[in-house]
């Protein structure tokens, strides 16, 4: 590659810079990018479509450009070289691993104690996929690895090639076209970078106008400590290696690499910064002077190699690990680090964070539904890793090149200044990061208010609360309650007041949740006023037989006994069970295995499954277990006596999560590897009604296929709404008022 795009592209020699550099052009356009995010809010995504087209346009050049320099940098050399070069990039490796290892191990020292749970997530009961490192590492299909971006199943593929080319004969003519080629790919790449400053703009202000300052604040504890990281590594530990190993000095490295830093931060993608990350290896090697262009063509080559191992960039996500641990309470042991970092280490060769991170966190014993916390920080942590990727890249290629060369000399001036400087600024920052989450923390958590401020969806009809009594109009013989409910005009709903989600009373004094949301829409479309009559699950039976209500709403369990007794809808819902046990025995309860290790074991049950023998579980048949029934969940919780020596609780994981937002220092937990479930249904007598059996179920079928039920379960079970949705805060609408 010439000069020509020694400065992005430009068109002029470094003999005869522009005023402005890519590195300042592309500075600026982060700055003004990030200015018209908080001036439009919301409003930037407008520009999305102008960094969408750019990052397409690098893109459609990256990948042929790195299979072309890969086969020919690769089959240009001989055997001899490539053992050697090999040999010094594993060295190389080892030493950004260990060196992550280190941080990994001191940054959560900054976190300090707190309280915390979240919102039931279906991810908790999902299984997760695998990685399947066959077809990762070894493309049966190269096309098809390269139209999914399977990088490492591509970097084989070369490697196979290139390996072969070495010892090939007559292979000049074939190089000569890879030649012609590489510099028709050089040149597409050569006119995409010039846009790059355009493409960090319009990148920048979509991602500052759209992200949410409330997740960012909710999270500001494993955002600070991955920017520390970020930052000590990207720009301390590894240029301060480049320039304690090689000729090139601090300053330099970083003026060079950094529009590609920029870039990739831009776009969060590190890949698509990798054409201007390959020209500032040829920049820089350029700056330094010598004719031999071997040093240049050994990094250019390094570059997509080194894209497909796991470098300080991919691995810093490992932090949110610890973070989440220390998020639940539950702080990970020192013990627990060489596991974590070992597999972790292993899992992204290759691996997406979205298939790692699940797979690590149920490693690790953590909730699954954290994960959803980790989606939310990648709006900004992505982005950072994806920066310290490409110094990652630039180190590897620099350091690996220069051994080659003959160029590498210990500075032990700079290094020690660099390494050592590094090293004094991340204990500051430790102890400066743990005294203000610890202040920030104390008393944050709201979790709780979050569920008991909740209010219902809509209140469509008027409502009447009333004693537990019978009707005041009794059925008439042979009289339906469906027709009852249409000559008085009233539907009497019974209704357990502490049954969280599905019905209970909020801070406001309110009769709110699941089903008195779903009792809301029926007595709607009965077009009658809804009378709310109570009822405890120990004389549900009796009340039901003695015409108290005509339906009870409040998370009943549909079982084979209760059916014996009692008529009841079609299934609603379908929860699963599992415990709800203290966060610091999460991991005793972990697996079956772990739960019999444990030997006696005192298990809470609530009344409305009543019986052992329908608990759908193997904790049905287990000796050691005793089931302790409870009229209250909050027994559980804050008993006395004999309730508060219980070990966990048998629940449904769904309602058992809203639990643990009133009591964070506990967990609901999915044991076993099957799915047992439970459907929830709606009592509505004792003896035989067909009208009111045929119109319930198929009032049910028409709310699920209408989207009701699955909006209440969205809101009560999920969370979603449970915080007051407003627009993004921008200059434009909350300083000037332009907008509405």
């Amino acid at each position: 590659m010439d000069a020509v795009a020694q400065e992005g592209g430009s068109g002029v020699d470094l003999k005869s810079r522009p005023r402005f550099s890519l590195g300042l052009q592309v500075l600026l356009a982060l700055v003004l990018g990030v200015a018209i995010g908080l001036f439009f809010g919301e409003g930037a995504v407008r520009f999305k479509f102008i960094g969408d087209i750019y990052v397409r346009l690098l893109q459609m050049m990256v990948l042929p450009y790195l299979i072309l320099s890969l086969i020919s940098g690769l089959g240009k050399l001989s055997p001899q070289q490539a053992k050697l070069m090999a040999k010094r990039a594993l060295a190389v490796l080892l030493v950004f691993w260990v060196i992550f290892a280190c941080v990994l191990m001191l940054l959560p020292l900054a976190l300090p104690t707190v309280e915390s749970a979240s919102f039931y997530s279906s991810s908790l009961v999902e299984t997760r996929p695998g990685i399947d490192f066959v077809d990762l590492f070894v493309p049966k299909n190269v096309f098809a690895s390269l139209a999914d971006n399977k990088i490492p199943a591509v970097v084989v593929f070369c490697l196979a090639l290139g390996v072969a080319l070495m010892v090939g004969k007559d292979k000049e003519e074939f190089f000569r076209l890879f030649d012609v080629l590489t510099d028709a790919v050089t040149r597409v790449i050569k006119f995409v970078v010039r846009l790059t400053p355009l493409g960090v703009l319009a990148m920048t202000a979509t991602a500052a106008g759209t992200i949410s300052f409330e997740d960012l604040g909710r999270i500001q504890g494993y955002l600070i400590l991955y920017t520390v990281a970020a930052a000590i590594l990207g720009f301390g530990v590894l240029p301060g290696l480049i320039a304690g190993l090689t000729p090139f000095r601090y300053g330099q490295i970083m003026r060079i690499a950094w529009s590609a830093m920029v870039l990739a931060f831009a776009a969060d993608k590190a890949l698509v910064a990798l054409p201007l990350l390959i020209e500032s290896l040829k920049r820089l090697f350029d700056e330094h002077g010598g004719s031999d262009d071997r040093p240049v063509s050994d990094a250019q080559m390094l570059v997509p190699v080194a894209y497909a191992f796991p470098g300080t960039g991919k691995l810093l996500s490992l932090l949110f690990i610890p973070f989440a641990a220390w998020f639940i309470g539950t702080p990970l042991a020192a013990a627990d680090y060489p596991l974590l970092i070992s597999t972790g280490v292993a899992a992204y060769f290759g691996g997406s964070a979205s298939v790692v991170m699940p797979f690590l966190l149920d490693l690790m014993r953590l909730p699954a539904d954290l994960f959803d916390l980790f989606i939310v920080t990648g709006v900004y942590n992505a982005r950072l890793g994806n920066a310290l990727r490409v110094m990652d890249l630039f180190t590897i290629s620099v350091l690996v090149a220069c051994a080659m060369a003959g160029m590498l000399k210990v500075r032990w001036r700079s290094l020690l200044l660099t390494l050592g400087g590094s090293a004094a600024l991340l204990v500051l920052c430790i102890v400066g990061v743990h005294r203000y989450l610890g202040r920030v923390s104390e008393g944050a958590y709201d979790r709780d208010l979050a569920i008991a401020s909740m209010q219902l969806m809509e209140e469509v009809v008027a409502t009447e609360m009333v004693e537990a009594e019978p009707n005041p109009v009794p059925l008439a013989a042979g009289q339906s309650r469906l027709s009852r409910i249409r000559e008085r005009g009233i539907l009497r709903v019974g209704y357990h007041a502490d049954r969280l989600p599905y019905s209970y009373i909020n801070l406001a004094g309110k009769l709110v949740g699941l089903d008195i949301d779903l009792g809301q829409h029926l007595a709607r479309d009965l077009g009658v006023r809804i009378e709310w009559a109570p009822f405890t699950f120990e004389s549900l039976n009796a009340q039901l037989e003695a015409d108290h209500f005509d339906i009870a709403m409040s998370g009943i369990y549909g079982t084979v006994e209760r059916s014996a007794e009692i008529r009841f809808s079609e299934p609603y819902l379908i929860v699963t069970m599992g415990l709800v046990v203290p966060d610091y025995r999460d991991k005793q309860f972990s697996s079956p295995e772990k739960i019999r290790e444990q030997g006696r074991l005192r298990v809470g049950i609530h009344r409305s499954l009543a019986d052992k023998k329908i608990v759908n579980s193997p904790l049905r048949d287990d000796p050691n277990v005793e089931f302790v029934v409870l009229d209250s969940y909050r027994l559980f919780f804050d008993g006395e006596g004999e309730s508060n020596k219980l070990d966990a609780l048998y629940t449904a994981v769904e309602s058992g999560s809203a639990w643990t937002l009133l009591y964070p220092e506990y967990q609901a937990v999915t044991t076993w590897k099957d799915a047992y479930t439970i459907p929830l249904v709606y009592p509505y007598g004792a003896g035989p009604d067909d009208e009111m059996d045929e119109f319930l179920d198929h009032w049910i079928m028409l709310k699920q296929h209408d989207g009701t039920i699955s909006r209440a379960y969205e809101h009560w079970i999920l969370g979603t709404g449970s915080e007051r949705s407003s627009p993004r805060w921008s200059i434009i609408r909350d300083v000037l008022h332009w907008v509405e």
